[in-house]
């Protein structure tokens, strides 16, 4: 199951947000000194999973954890590969472990929200991006509200996800995936002089998609703007004669 805007944070699906690199400033004084084998290993293992070179990945892995049990960073990081693997029950173990062990953790409690969101456990899912943004030093807040707003959207609970994606806008006002699901909320809500200047806001910070130019064609229908609506067409069959959203507007034509 795939959501269908994609959540920030694993990096197993191509966006920003993984999980964090472990470095020896982070390392809790509570690891043995030879942990940094374990360390060292952790990072391996993230390296070769963003390669996309998962059995190693895992290797890599299993070896930090066989050499530190207890390393939060281990766990978390396996998570990622279970996940990628869709081994759920190991990902699930590995990041519930990991967060017992860094418990305030925002970085694993976003991962795992989307984790979570992913395998269609929205409330769930939205507790731990909150848990994430009670941290006032975590770097991602915006993205953890942009997180949540994706995953209440799917529950589908407009009015929440609405609040969330403003909460992320006002934030880091150049999120596309915000921009883009606010233009979206607004059209739905026939708004759609508000839902074109998402959309203009949108393409600001972003290139065209199917469906991102799908909805500029209806929001220019139903501000009767012909020329627009010719234009954007002509986009959407020029750069994705392939997609689900050309072959609607052929249909539809």
């Amino acid at each position: 199951m795939t959501i269908r805007s994609g959540l920030v944070g694993l990096c197993m699906i191509g966006l920003i947000g993984c999980q964090s690199m472990p470095n020896e400033s982070t390392i809790p004084d509570r690891h043995p000194a030879g942990s940094k084998a374990a360390q060292y290993n952790t990072q391996l293992g993230m390296h070769y999973l963003q390669r996309g070179s998962i059995a190693t990945a895992l290797d890599k892995l299993k070896k930090a954890l066989r050499q530190d049990p207890n390393m939060s960073d281990a766990h978390s990081t396996i998570a990622l590969v279970y996940h990628r693997l869709a081994e759920h029950a190991q990902a699930r173990h590995h990041f519930e472990k990991a967060l017992s062990l860094s418990p305030k953790s925002s970085e694993i409690h976003n991962n795992f929200g989307v984790f979570l969101c992913q395998l269609r456990e929205y409330n769930k899912a939205i507790k731990h991006f909150l848990l994430a943004i009670d941290n006032p030093l975590y770097t991602r807040i915006s993205q953890a509200y942009e997180n949540a707003g994706l995953c209440a959207r799917e529950i589908p609970d407009i009015t929440l996800a609405n609040d969330y994606f403003l909460k992320a806008l006002s934030m880091t006002p150049t999120l596309p995936k915000s921009l883009l699901a606010m233009a979206q909320i607004r059209y739905q809500q026939q708004q759609y002089a508000k839902a074109k200047h998402y959309l203009t806001r949108y393409k600001q910070v972003a290139t065209w998609t199917p469906k991102a130019l799908l909805l500029a064609i209806k929001i220019a229908k139903k501000q009767g703007d012909d020329d627009a609506v010719a234009s954007y067409i002509l986009l959407l069959r020029g750069q994705f004669p392939d997609s689900e959203q050309a072959k609607q507007m052929n249909t539809s034509l």
